[in-house]
């Protein structure tokens, strides 16, 4: 098992990690142009990426919610993967909102 110093230079990697990736995802959404299609794509990316979540049920230890969500479907199966799967529904829905609302509000500036 990792000790706090291991598990906050994981996250510390799998940040920067997660960072790199999404630059890449954003100069790739760039091409795209309709950007009230390339905003949500972008607003997903991020609750996917960076939506952290409970390892396990009784723990205080955090892990991407997506890695959460197929480590339950591997070792507990069932609907055990329910617990992350919500919060990361949540934060994918709050991205795609604030990422509407976001492209409404810069083309009501682009038009002033």
């Amino acid at each position: 098992m990792l000790d706090i110093y291991g598990y906050l230079t994981s996250w510390g990697v799998y940040l920067v990690a997660g960072t790199l990736c999404y630059i890449l995802f954003y100069k790739a959404t760039g091409k795209i142009p309709y950007k009230w299609l390339a905003n949500p794509l972008r607003g997903i990316m991020l609750a996917v990426t960076f939506t952290p979540w409970y390892v396990a049920a009784d723990s205080d230890l955090m892990a991407p919610a997506l890695m959460v969500i197929a480590l339950d479907m591997i070792t507990l199966g069932g609907d055990a993967f329910i617990r992350a799967a919500v919060p990361l529904v949540l934060a994918i829905g709050l991205g795609i909102v604030l990422s509407l609302i976001w492209t409404i509000f810069r083309a009501r500036a682009k038009r002033n």
